[in-house]
């Protein structure tokens, strides 16, 4: 009797284990490919041909269900170049620098802390999911003022976010992050040299690493049936508050059946530190405006985009010659549901004053930084994998 109790105890106990168990899943993308550029203009001109990485990952996630409709989850997103067999960068870790964070799920949407995207991935075009180029992505005008970043162009680090459930196709999040890059040191600037400036790029002192400082992003959209709409707002800081970094980015697009065409318009300033320590300086305001196509074309998909970045404006002043175009025709074929290739071409025009280059080309794609007035076109030929 007393050794049936024991063996029934255990027996109903097994099913509250599983539950609490957390599930474990293994996923990530390969994706390179051969890349043929040729840089024009400004007395330079140059040819290369590269094999290029496009962000291939692997990422370990995973959930556990908590009861009462509460779930904790994780994610770790690791980054890594199969082009020379090494991870993404030499100034990230080897494991967890792409979106990796933990939080809890339930009937309140979502709250999760670590590294995560936010406001530059909206309203853009496909190739960062197609077999077709990340250099290629219309994100490399939207989500830059020149050659500095908006929203760091990337994952925003220290971030507390809050995604709401989807309801009748509306979704909302807000993020605020208490750093808005890691930075360590003493000094005034958090280590920098000096403050963070218009032309400095460095990952730990550009005004688009905002030198530390806190930001806060919100974004609200739509999705149901052909329709998808929505606007995200950016607004950030570096540690003294000298430097302000502002966007708001509105995006709506249309599915046809056979054709999808999308509108995405980015609004946003630069707000250097002024000659005076502890003062704002000359405010940099730039538009920018992107209509991606996506047709289904033959076997495959056809993908077109169109994208300019207008001349900026200085202190209200617009600098003549400050814009640039973007170009981009190709073509994504699925092999299978895990496998495709893909082909894409890209022109890249920039005015005499500007220096917009492509996205991820000096970090990922091993191609040369551009100065002012040079111009790039590129041929790209790629083979994806999803696992």
């Amino acid at each position: 009797m007393k050794k049936s109790l024991i063996a029934l105890a255990v027996a109903s106990a097994i099913p509250a284990l599983a539950q609490a168990q957390t599930s474990v899943t293994l996923t990530g993308i390969l994706k390179t490919g051969l890349d043929a550029v040729s840089v024009k203009n400004a007395g330079t001109t140059g040819n290369m041909l590269a094999l290029t990485d496009g962000s291939s990952r692997f990422i370990i996630a995973g959930s556990e269900d908590l009861g009462g409709g509460l779930r904790a989850t994780f994610q770790i997103d690791t980054r890594f170049r199969p082009d020379e067999g090494k991870s993404a960068a030499a100034s990230l870790s080897a494991i967890a620098d792409g979106a990796t964070w933990v939080g809890l799920a339930g009937g309140f949407g979502q709250l999760r802390l670590g590294r995560m995207d936010q406001h530059y991935i909206y309203g853009v075009d496909e190739h960062s999911s197609r077999a077709t180029p990340l250099t290629h992505w219309n994100v490399s005008l939207l989500s830059y003022i020149n050659q500095t970043a908006i929203a760091r162009g990337s994952r925003t680090d220290n971030l507390i976010r809050w995604d709401s459930r989807v309801m009748g196709g509306f979704s909302a999040g807000f993020g605020y992050s208490t750093a808005a890059i890691s930075a360590s040191g003493g000094g005034t600037y958090d280590g920098c040299a000096s403050a963070p400036s218009l032309t400095t790029t460095s990952p730990s002192c550009g005004l688009g690493a905002l030198a530390k400082g806190d930001s806060i992003a919100a974004n609200l959209g739509y999705a149901a049936g052909p329709l998808r709409a929505g606007v995200s707002f950016w607004n950030a800081y570096n540690e003294p508050k000298t430097v302000k970094h502002a966007s708001v980015r509105g995006w709506a697009g249309y599915n046809f059946g056979i054709v999808d065409i999308g509108l995405t318009v980015d609004q946003s300033s630069l707000t250097a530190a002024g000659a005076t320590n502890g003062t704002q300086g000359a405010k940099t305001e730039r538009m920018a405006w992107s209509v991606p196509v996506k047709a289904a074309v033959g076997p495959g998909t056809l993908l077109f985009t169109y994208t300019v970045a207008q001349d900026a404006k200085v202190a209200g002043t617009t600098a003549s010659n400050t814009g640039a175009k973007y170009m981009v025709i190709g073509y994504d074929y699925a092999l299978s549901k895990r496998t495709s290739i893909g082909a894409s071409y890209a022109k890249l025009d920039n005015a005499s004053g500007a220096a917009y280059a492509p996205f991820t080309g000096t970090s990922l794609a091993n191609q040369p930084a551009l100065t002012a007035g040079q111009d790039l076109t590129s041929f790209y030929v790629g083979l994806r994998h999803a696992f």
